[in-house]
């Protein structure tokens, strides 16, 4: 959606949504297949949506040059959770697709980090006083220049492997726009520290970032972080992530309870 050169001028903390679908018949996955194209617009004419985009997913998880017919996304931005919330409750476009998926769940996303453009823009608007805090979702996307796709793809597979192995890496899953040249990554971790602890100390994937930089691969490149806020629904590889926000939910009654007893 947003045009060219637009940005978010809100001072208020934006929120982010990625709904995923998993369908399991063949019928329903050449059905969603060309929803991809046929309910774009009427996605996008949601209330309150700021940004749009439908993605597809390869095998495994997510990191492969064969696409997985059965794994699509819908990423979106919000002014608030309600109006999310809201929007994709009463969509029948997102009823239809929901209706026809074997899973579905939708995550909540709070920005507390983005740098780069997507499609041109700044997609993500950070809050001025939101830190990072609990389960820490860390989102790359990049366009490739099309002489760097197959070097890049070469690295791909140990790179993968590295982020799956990693206990401290609680979700992974790879999505794309356009096959080979529109690449996103996107994982939860239990916190920042964590996070920040692997991407320095991985020599595949600090050695694949320096040389994607130095060799200039990218044509376009965004990152991104966000507090992980809530999930709703069900997606089987999600469940290590419940007890980090179970958690958190428990933090924050701590802190609150403190808060009470401070001002009594």
């Amino acid at each position: 959606m947003w045009r060219k050169g637009s940005r978010l001028t809100t001072h208020k903390a934006q929120i982010v949504t990625l709904t995923l679908w998993r369908f399991d018949s063949l019928a329903a996955k050449l059905w969603m297949f060309g929803q991809m194209g046929l309910a774009r617009s009427a996605i996008s004419s949601m209330p309150g949506l700021q940004f749009i985009k439908m993605v597809g997913t390869g095998a495994g998880a997510g990191f492969s040059t064969t696409p997985n017919f059965s794994r699509y996304g819908l990423f979106g931005g919000w002014p608030n959770k309600e109006s999310a919330q809201l929007a994709l409750g009463n969509s029948t476009a997102i009823k239809r697709l929901s209706e026809r998926a074997c899973e579905t769940v939708t995550l909540f996303l709070q920005p507390t980090q983005s740098r780069g453009l997507w499609s041109g823009v700044e997609p993500f608007h950070v809050g001025t006083e939101i830190e990072p805090k609990g389960p820490i979702v860390a989102l790359t996307r990049a366009t490739l220049r099309a002489q760097h796709i197959a070097r890049f793809w070469s690295l791909v597979p140990a790179i993968s492997s590295a982020v799956e192995d990693e206990e401290r890496q609680h979700f992974m899953l790879g999505l794309g726009e356009v096959p080979y040249r529109n690449q996103i990554t996107f994982s939860i971790w239990s916190d920042e520290a964590d996070m920040v602890r692997f991407s320095k100390a991985s020599p595949t994937h600090g050695e694949a970032v320096r040389r994607a930089y130095r060799e200039d691969w990218f044509a376009e490149s965004l990152f991104a972080r966000f507090n992980l806020l809530t999930v709703e629904g069900s997606w089987a590889e999600l469940a290590p992530v419940q007890p980090l926000l179970d958690g958190l939910v428990n933090d924050n009654r701590t802190q609150l309870d403190e808060m009470k007893k401070a001002v009594a």
